[in-house]
């Protein structure tokens, strides 16, 4: 059994993490803390069924915790990933877990030193539906894959969010933008490399609120990926082959109960297939749990986290060289 500590009482802990981790077999919420609305907390702790903490330091040092959830905003993962990690916790921390490959690589380095899970919560990619667009693609349903087309954006948030706040680590790179990035790295592997980039601001805004990439890897096979944080919703992949094309319109946010919907168009017509639901919030933890238990899958997490920030820096690098 794995009992973790939640650092922070955000709506994705509440929301999200909370119920998936009740229903993993495996993992023991055992307590939360708040540093900033204790009020929050209380009925946090109160609605989820566990003991309050009276601050994250204080979490962070019990015996009685072996790992930590961290959902605060992108700019506070670090510190609080590093401080749990140093204290010989695993972590488990929201997307991106930093906002840096440089702090990603401390933060893995901390881990593998003291034998510690680090897992980077994209959690899309361990819905079923992944393996199951794969499988069609490999039964040749598409013929040779040449291409991959994906967006993912969403309507304006309140004004508070921190998403526009730049010290918090907001953008759509590193928002939005990240999803894109880590899909890309699933489908094309470690070899990607970005090829051209954009990143546009929005006027009353401190952050880039619009972006695109185009990335390939050795062969020459492309992703083309357009996201933003002020647009009419879409969540999807376009995946373009030599006969046909898959297209999938729940890629990123098929969550619990959600049947994502796949559609094959070829010239011989369309076939529409509806997948399973799954809970990818339940997976990912149970991933986590097994990062925890086998070096293996530790490993496999580390190599995926510095690739993952590695080509979000260079998107960011490549989009700075083009102002």
């Amino acid at each position: 059994m794995v009992r973790i500590g939640i650092l922070g009482c955000s709506n994705i802990a509440y929301t999200r993490f909370v119920p998936a981790a009740k229903r993993v077999k495996d993992a023991e919420l055992v307590c939360a803390a708040e540093e900033y609305d204790k009020t929050k907390l209380e009925k946090f702790c109160s609605d989820c069924g566990v003991a309050p903490e009276e601050s994250f330091d204080a979490l962070i040092a019990r015996d009685d915790i072996d790992a930590v959830y961290v959902p605060q905003p992108p700019a506070l993962h670090y510190k609080w990933a590093k401080k749990a990690l140093e204290a010989g916790k695993h972590v488990l921390v929201e997307k991106p877990a930093t906002v840096s490959f440089d702090l990603t690589s401390d933060l893995v380095e901390t881990a593998k030193k003291n034998s510690l899970a680090l897992h980077e919560n994209y959690m899309f990619v361990y819905h079923s539906q992944i393996a199951a667009i794969r499988k069609l693609v490999e039964e040749g349903r598409i013929g040779d894959v040449k291409m991959y087309r994906m967006s993912f954006g969403f309507p304006m948030r309140q004004a508070n969010d921190f998403r526009y706040d730049r010290a918090l680590g907001g953008g759509a790179l590193l928002d939005a933008g990240g999803y894109a990035v880590k899909l890309s790295c699933v489908l094309l592997g470690d070899t990607v490399k970005v090829d051209s980039a954009r990143l546009t601001g929005l006027s009353g805004y401190e952050v880039d609120m619009y972006g695109s990439f185009t990335i390939a890897d050795e062969k020459g096979i492309t992703v083309q990926a357009s996201f933003g944080m002020d647009l009419g919703y879409q969540c999807r992949l376009e995946i373009w082959g030599t006969t046909g094309t898959l297209t999938a319109n729940r890629i990123f946010t098929a969550g619990d109960g959600v049947e994502p919907e796949v559609e094959i168009q070829t010239n011989a017509g369309k076939d529409h297939i509806v997948l399973p639901a799954d809970s990818h919030f339940e997976r990912s933890i149970e991933h986590f749990i097994e990062e925890i238990n086998d070096n293996g899958a530790r490993e496999k997490m580390y190599k995926e986290m510095l690739l993952q920030a590695r080509v979000m820096d260079e998107v960011k690098k490549v989009a700075e060289s083009n102002l």
